[in-house]
């Protein structure tokens, strides 16, 4: 309890903190003010206590503090999001500013006009500057302790909506950013007010000058010419402010409100000064010419302003969780493009997007963003397109479809406990001359800055490096296949779907030598499958220098149709005569040999010399053994807060920045110490509590009708400490390209430039022949489940599993073949802040959900395990009355027709049975099908009572603080307004 309210109290502590110096630096400005230019302060003294001793003031206080709380947490928008930020805010906030803005500004020239103190006021011994200035001030004051107030209630709301977990930068800098805002505004507003002395002409002309900027981000309704749209909307409030809106203080946005705001007050000035000249025989003249003076200052601001947009620098990322920023390899990889290419990137973004994607889009927006501004002023010619907030039938997403391919995707959304489909548009495409990338879907689940600059990278270098696929019993290359006795057309590994949107991936037939410079990079998957021949050329292929990545597995079981690496070869589809023999395996000894491995292989069942499989007592995901009957052998390999053991190696970049992987029925691996001209090191490691198991008993167990996991604890015996499922292995004398920093590739990449061709690249490589190589004791890690689950882990909230088993074999891809910047760039995951409160809620129900489903799961097959025992006690009274006739059969001729008539009732008995059956497991289904559908939608309508209850809190509570007050102001005059009346002249 301490804890959490420790978490609560100490970013408000910090927010008061920051308030206090920024106060403290208005107030030494103010005192410098005072003494300095005393008639500016006399008027911002004057205005200021008038505006808060008046009741009045409070009410459009209040009213400031209830809109900004009812357009940051009402919409629907912000839980959907589930991030704690004031997105919803920042968009609405240019709208609420054309009603509070005038009606702070409307009285501050108009009002002494009509009264006539106007006079007064130019008569004292100041000049028009202090007079405008002293209100202009005034003015600003009373917005930026209305803006205290928003700002404290609004941060209150966030704290406790996201369990003290708010990003105090990024909240600061909205905020920061709603001030200069205000400022430019105010200002505008001020103009307005000099120009007339009505009050209700005033708020008019005030809410209308600030119009055309608060609305310019909507252009392309009104401007049909995309150039000129984009341009009016990029000096819109709201473009502006998009910085501040991100957690990112820039020059852009500073120059353009503070321009404006000294542009709006230079016009003040005119105004106030108009008296001067207006009446004199020179008054049209001057007319012009300071008609002239404006004009041209406007065009400066704007001016200056565009200048400023284009070199948008110094860029200050203020968010906690560094949001806003791009990796440093990022940023290098952009700098390095080459100028004569230019490049465009288009992305398009429909309206509603769900929670799950609302990560992903802020992410997109974000970077796409920040590399516009990184690019932006510098030899990198990078042009950024974000078509917003579009229907799928508009005609932006048409040309998106027809031009590039992108089309809406169907995502699976639960709401009140059904899940349907929605339609969203989240795609991008990148263009350099002629060369083209589309990304027709930014999964949930991947990188967005990887995507992205995969995809810059891609388009502005068209040469690719290339990746050999080893073709061999895994069949990752996709083809045919005869195994079974029957034809089969294998489909494409999803894994190498992803490779090929980075490399030139081509299968290898390792039937002939593998010339080394002919590829960059092999993998092999399985290579125990290959014929002697096939192996020797591998093995010869990795001795000669060629990078190699290798999963080897003792027992595939997501990769079915594979066979282990004891297992004999399946015999080829025999035709007409039935099947054939299987074909010899390689003697895998010989690539760990090469390797520096001393993988031992005990004797099995039929002759077989299998490798023994890991296990390991540690399941962060409790729920998959039940739902998914997980065993230990079910590997887990993630390190937990504070343990400070390197189960990931931090040192390797293939496994640098991963969180979790996942890996079945893997194997050992063993060192061989005596090899010294190779260093093998460790790079993905179990925990204490494993140990090893024979293949022969996990078979054993496969082979019954279910796996029992306390019968395999059984058979694992002993604990023998940790156990290694992953090592990278080159020569002693090598440089390690997964170790040494980012010289290496520079270098590698240098070379590829320089080179005329492969071969010349290679033979000028002093290291062409020092082997570099991954081995990995598991192929199911690449399995199609955790492709599909890494683009849409939603798919899969059930299990709620996101391993990183796509991104590590990515890695080491990229590692051997020189390509270590990406590694770096898909670890670099931006940290949002969520709504604790909501997730920790949602959390609670749905375990309770799960539990209902695992008890009505539970009895449904309690329920069918009765219903089939009670058929089969059936069907054995009449196999008994059977077995009888059968017996007395043997001595009695004339039983043989009962037996007959027996026989034909059994079996009518047993197709009634099995239709009852088939109905009662049918209604059974349907039970508790519906069950199942009814606590989903109870811990759905609980999560969205929750939501609506602190919607109203939200709503009603912040403007309680400036309400008292207002009341304690109205109390405190009244008492003041009676003191000294005689007591019988009050009422």
């Amino acid at each position: 309890m301490f804890s959490e309210v420790l978490n609560l109290l100490l970013p408000l502590v910090l927010l008061i903190g920051i308030d206090l110096i920024f106060l403290l630096l208005v107030f030494l400005a103010v005192s410098l003010l005072a003494k300095r230019k005393r008639a500016a302060y006399a008027v911002l003294r004057r205005n200021f206590l008038a505006y808060f001793s008046n009741p009045t003031g409070y009410v459009f206080l209040c009213l400031f503090v209830l809109l900004t709380s009812m357009v940051a947490f009402w919409p629907n928008e912000f839980f959907n999001a589930n991030l704690a930020n004031l997105d919803q805010l920042n968009y609405w906030f240019p709208v609420i500013m054309l009603f509070f803005i005038p009606a702070i500004t409307m009285s501050i020239w108009a009002d002494e006009k009509r009264q006539g103190t106007d006079e007064l006021l130019l008569t004292l011994p100041a000049d028009d500057f202090d007079i405008v200035v002293g209100k202009f001030l005034s003015v600003v004051s009373i917005f930026t302790v209305s803006l205290i107030f928003s700002q404290i209630s609004t941060f209150m709301v966030l704290l406790y909506l996201s369990s003290g977990g708010v990003d105090a930068g990024l909240f600061c800098s909205n905020y920061l950013g709603y001030w200069f805002v205000g400022l430019a505004m105010l200002a505008i507003g001020m103009v307005a007010s000099f120009m007339t002395s009505n009050l209700t002409v005033a708020f008019i002309l005030g809410a209308l000058f600030n119009a055309p900027l608060a609305f310019a981000a909507n252009s392309e309704v009104i401007i049909a010419r995309g150039g000129w749209s984009q341009l009016v909307k990029s000096f819109s409030f709201s473009d502006q402010f998009d910085n501040f809106g991100r957690g990112v203080i820039s020059i852009a946005p500073v120059a353009f409100f503070s321009l404006l705001t000294m542009a709006a007050l230079y016009y003040c000035m005119v105004l106030i000064g108009r008296r001067h000249w207006s009446g004199g025989s020179d008054g049209n003249k001057m007319f012009l010419h300071f008609m002239f003076r404006c004009s041209a200052l406007a065009v400066v601001v704007f001016g200056i302003s565009y200048f400023f947009m284009q070199n948008d620098r110094p860029r200050f990322d203020v968010t906690q969780g560094k949001v806003s920023s791009l990796s440093p390899t990022t940023r290098q990889l952009i700098r390095k493009l080459d100028p004569e290419r230019p490049i465009v990137i288009e992305a398009f973004i429909s309206n509603n997007i769900p929670e799950q994607y609302s990560k992903t889009r802020y992410d997109l927006v974000t970077l796409l963003k920040e590399f516009q501004s990184l690019a932006g002023g510098r030899n990198t010619k990078l042009q950024v397109q974000i078509y917003d907030n579009l229907e799928t039938s508009s005609e932006e997403a048409q040309r998106a479809r027809k031009q590039y391919g992108i089309e809406p995707q169907a995502i699976r959304v639960r709401q009140r406990g059904a899940f349907r489909d929605q339609e969203i548009l989240l795609g991008a495409a990148v263009r350099s001359g002629l060369s083209k990338v589309v990304v027709p879907f930014f999964d949930s689940g991947i990188p967005v800055e990887y995507e992205l600059v995969r995809s810059i990278n891609t388009a502005a270098q068209p040469k690719r490096a290339k990746l050999g696929v080893i073709n061999t019993d895994a069949n990752f290359m996709g083809g045919f296949s005869m195994a079974g006795g029957s034809f089969r057309q294998l489909p494409k590994q999803p894994i190498i779907e992803e490779l090929e949107k980075q490399y030139d991936v081509e299968g290898v037939d390792a039937t002939e030598t593998i010339a080394p410079g002919k590829y960059d990079v092999l993998l092999a998957v399985q290579p125990s499958s290959l014929s002697p021949p096939q192996l020797k050329n591998l093995v010869d292929a990795v001795q000669a220098g060629i990078p190699t990545a290798i999963f080897e597995d003792p027992l595939p079981v997501a990769m079915q149709g594979v066979p282990g690496t004891g297992e004999p070869k399946q015999p080829a589809g025999g035709g007409m005569f039935g099947g054939g023999q299987p074909q010899p395996k390689g003697d895998i000894q010989t690539l760990w040999s090469a390797l520096g491995l001393n993988i031992q292989q005990l004797p099995g069942m039929q002759g077989t010399l299998n490798p023994e499989i890991v296990w390991q007592q540690y399941n962060p995901h409790p729920k998959l053994r039940y739902l998914l009957n997980a065993t230990d052998q079910w590997l887990f390999i993630r390190e937990e807060a504070g343990e400070g053991v390197d189960y990931l190696s931090e040192s390797n970049r293939a496994t640098a920045g991963l969180r979790e992987l996942m890996m079945l029925y893997a194997g050992a691996i063993d060192i061989d110490k005596d090899k010294k001209e190779l260093i093998v090191t460790p790079i993905v490691t179990l925990r204490p509590n494993s140990g090893r198991i024979k293949f022969d008993d996990v078979m054993a167990q496969m082979r019954s009708e279910e796996v029992q996991p306390t019968q395999l604890q059984v058979l694992q015996g002993p604990t023998l400490g940790e156990q290694i499922v992953a090592v990278y292995i080159e020569s002693a004398n090598a440089s390690s390209d997964a170790t040494d920093g980012q010289n290496k590739a520079e270098g590698q990449a240098a070379d590829k430039a320089n080179a005329t061709s492969t071969e010349q690249a290679v033979a000028s490589d002093a290291d062409s022949k020092k082997i570099r190589a991954y081995y990995v004791a598991d192929i199911d890690c690449m399995a199609p489940f955790f492709s599909a689950n890494r683009r849409r882990p939603e798919d899969y909230e059930d299990i709620n599993l996101r391993v990183q088993n796509i991104t590590f074999v990515l890695n080491v891809i990229d590692v051997l073949a020189g390509e270590a910047d990406y590694p770096a760039i898909r670890s670099h995951e931006p940290q949002h802040v969520t709504l604790r409160l909501f997730e920790d809620q949602a959390q609670e129900f749905q375990t309770a959900e799960a539990e209902n489903q695992k008890q009505y799961q539970e009895e449904f097959n309690r329920a069918i395990r009765e219903a089939e025992e009670e058929n089969q006690r059936t069907v054995a009274k009449f196999q008994d009355r059977i077995n009888e006739l059968n017996r007395e059969g043997a001595t009695d001729p004339s039983k043989q027709q009962t037996l007959i008539a027996e026989l034909q009732r059994l079996q009518v008995q047993n197709m009634s049975l099995e239709r009852k059956l088939a109905i009662q497991r049918e209604k059974l289904e349907a039970e508790r099908d519906e069950k199942i559908r009814a606590s989903r939608q109870s811990a759905d309508l609980k999560i969205l009572s929750e939501q609506a209850r602190y919607k109203y809190l939200a709503i009603l509570l912040p403007p309680i603080p400036p309400l008292i007050v207002g009341i304690g102001v109205f109390v405190s005059r009244r008492v003041r307004e009676r003191e000294g009346i005689a007591k019988n002249r009050l009422r």
